[in-house]
């Protein structure tokens, strides 16, 4: 069996301007819409609550909103400078109503008492260099009924094929910064066997699998 790469751990929260601004100025239209059109398909209910652990600057929740009319989202993320572009998208989208944004730590989140229909977060596990506290929180926010939706880079076999990776997928309009974010990411990452362990041991019964070259996904209802 082919022995993967340890993990390099990278920065819990992304609170310098100049790499938040080099994620906004990337394109990831083509991953986040798909992710969007996969909330609207767990999404079952007309009306419902969301919570979004990691927004970013809440790209996710903007066009989830679009496609579900009848949910609000709880957009939550540590970085303030991460937040002050999800405060500026939002507002242009004329969201603020149903977007709601809060400045948290995913692993403790002080401010979240209530449970939400629909648990989803994009691209924040592989910052986490203890990944369980946000597993029991995920297990906490979501209701029993309702469905946790977690997407994530995975981990490739070496360096090589990380470089090759970033090769692949970053556009040419790219800057050298998000190339080597994109690159620390994956190093960073957690493989799908990974995942499944910290499931186990947080009880978390998902669904994990490897979706593309870079991706892995873990979904289901809190109690499989």
């Amino acid at each position: 069996m082919t022995r993967i790469i340890d993990r390099i751990p990278e920065p819990e929260v992304m609170d310098d301007e100049s790499e938040a601004d080099a994620y906004e100025a990337g394109d990831f239209r083509r991953v986040n819409s798909a992710i969007a059109r996969r909330l609207q398909r767990l999404a079952t209910r007309r009306e419902g609550r969301a919570v979004d652990l990691g927004t970013g600057p809440a790209d996710i929740p903007i066009l989830f909103c679009a496609r579900a009319p009848g949910w609000h989202v709880t957009a939550v993320d540590a970085s303030p400078a991460m937040l002050d572009l999800a405060r500026r998208k939002v507002g242009a989208a004329g969201l603020a109503r149903r977007i709601r944004l809060v400045q948290d730590d995913a692993k403790r989140l002080r401010r979240l008492r209530s449970r939400f229909d629909l648990v989803f977060s994009n691209s924040l596990l592989h910052h986490l260099l203890e990944p369980l506290p946000f597993w029991r929180q995920t297990r906490r926010l979501c209701r029993p009924e309702g469905v946790v939706f977690v997407q994530d880079l995975r981990r490739p076999p070496s360096r090589a094929a990380a470089r090759a990776i970033v090769r692949r997928h970053s556009a040419r309009s790219d800057s050298p910064l998000l190339r080597q974010l994109f690159y620390q990411s994956l190093l960073a990452a957690y493989t799908p066997a990974e995942v499944r362990a910290q499931l186990r041991e947080t009880g978390l019964e998902l669904n994990v699998r490897a979706t593309t070259d870079r991706h892995l996904v873990a979904v289901g209802t809190p109690a499989g």
